[in-house]
């Protein structure tokens, strides 16, 4: 397995954007993703996968920003 960090620009940024970090480990456990930990409200997201192909992992990971955190921010 894999270890992977992704860096999310423009979370939690000046109040704009609010996503809860719980929120946010969810929705990565929700794609397969294990040992998913946030860091502060950074929007920054360490996370294990036996997926090698990390294009594929990126894909997933911005899906889900458009599907699942835009309607959070939509319905804020």
């Amino acid at each position: 397995m894999k270890r992977y960090t992704a860096f999310l620009r423009g979370i939690n940024i000046g109040g704009k954007n609010k996503v809860t970090m719980a929120d946010l480990k969810s929705e990565f456990e929700k794609l397969g993703f294990e040992e998913v930990k946030t860091y502060l409200n950074s929007g920054n997201v360490a996370f294990s996968s036996n997926e090698d192909d990390i294009e594929k992992c990126t894909r997933l990971i911005e899906t889900m920003i458009k599907v699942s955190l835009v309607l959070i921010f939509t319905f804020l």
